[in-house]
């Protein structure tokens, strides 16, 4: 993640040019990450969107601000989902200097989390094994997304996540 949050957090852009940037979704190389391949299509939309708000930097107090910001967006382009939601609000909660305090809980990392008995949009770090809340909530996503296939089901007692 360090390499990529250079990447994402370069302050020598403008705050429209980090919301292109994190639209795009492209490397500093140009690939386009992984995660938003299938919906390339739409990435551009979203774009459209997100700079015709018109939103500014002082707008977002903290992550979930930008979170549900972005997931606005997203809700009013087809064909995106929570995944693209939770990965552009990173890259420009990156730029801003915000970072989620809560695991965001989608696709792969709800599948993960689910191996916990951990259910909900979001989840406090908490009610994760200490193993997994040293990593802080940005890690703690990205391993259980990672790790969803090798996580073996835990006896512990299901917990939900609260609902986001």
């Amino acid at each position: 993640y360090k390499k990529e949050d250079l990447w994402w957090s370069d302050k020598t852009i403008s705050w429209k040019k980090a919301i292109a940037r994190a639209w795009k979704s492209r490397f500093l190389n140009g690939k386009m990450h992984g995660h938003q391949r299938r919906v390339a299509n739409k990435l551009l939309e979203g774009l459209e969107v997100a700079l015709a708000d018109k939103k500014q930097p002082e707008d977002f107090k903290n992550f979930q601000s930008v979170y549900d910001w972005v997931k606005s967006i997203v809700a009013r382009v087809k064909g995106l989902g929570a995944t693209t939601a939770y990965d552009v609000a990173r890259r420009l909660g990156v730029w801003l200097g915000l970072e989620p305090d809560v695991v965001y809980l989608h696709a792969g990392t709800a599948a993960g989390a689910r191996k916990f008995g951990v259910k909900g949009e979001i989840a406090s770090l908490s009610t994760f094994p200490k193993e997994i809340q040293v990593l802080g909530a940005t890690h703690a996503e990205n391993f259980l997304c990672i790790y969803k296939d090798q996580i073996p089901y835990s006896a512990a007692q299901h917990v939900s996540a609260a609902d986001g």
